[in-house]
């Protein structure tokens, strides 16, 4: 079975039989190059995001073959993504450094947040909404306001990047 992930240019969803071994039901071409990141909305965990080498967002209606949205304006590879726990928003982290935050419902950029000086690895919303928090190759950990729409405090040296 290919891996979820793993830099692939598609991704599998998979299923448990009676035997306990897993098998394939769906397989999605979700980027035209290697795929980064996934992330699937807590809210209703119907919709997922996707990010990739060819710099763009996609969201899914877990189900569909087809993404329900793409979202082009990365100028690197997108390496992560998350939902604001409205499924309202995409924030997406890329290997320049730069975070992006997408409105779903007009399928546009809100702002591009700039401040981290290495790769974007990992991005995700506090539970209220208002908040979400960046980590970076750069070793930094970024908390951001939406509202102000600007980072409200950085954490610094920490040994290596900030993955999760």
């Amino acid at each position: 079975l290919e891996p979820v992930l793993g830099l692939l240019r598609s991704f599998s969803a998979l299923g448990w039989g009676m035997s306990r071994r897993a098998f394939k039901f769906q397989e999605f071409v979700a980027h035209s190059s290697d795929v980064r990141c996934l992330r699937i909305g807590r809210k209703s965990s119907q919709v997922l995001a996707t990010g990739g080498d060819d710099r763009k967002v996609n969201v899914w209606a877990i189900g569909k073959p087809n993404a329900i949205l793409s979202l082009v304006g990365h100028t690197s590879p997108v390496e992560c993504v998350t939902f604001d726990c409205a499924e309202e928003i995409v924030v997406a982290g890329s290997s320049s450094g730069t975070v992006k935050l997408w409105d779903l419902e007009q399928a546009k950029v809100i702002r591009t947040l700039l401040g981290h000086r290495s790769n974007c690895l990992c991005v995700d919303f506090h539970p209220y909404g208002d908040f979400f928090a960046s980590g970076s190759l750069d070793t930094n950990l970024k908390i951001w306001d939406i509202r102000r729409k600007s980072c409200i405090q950085t954490y610094r040296g920490h040994s290596k990047g900030v993955t999760r």
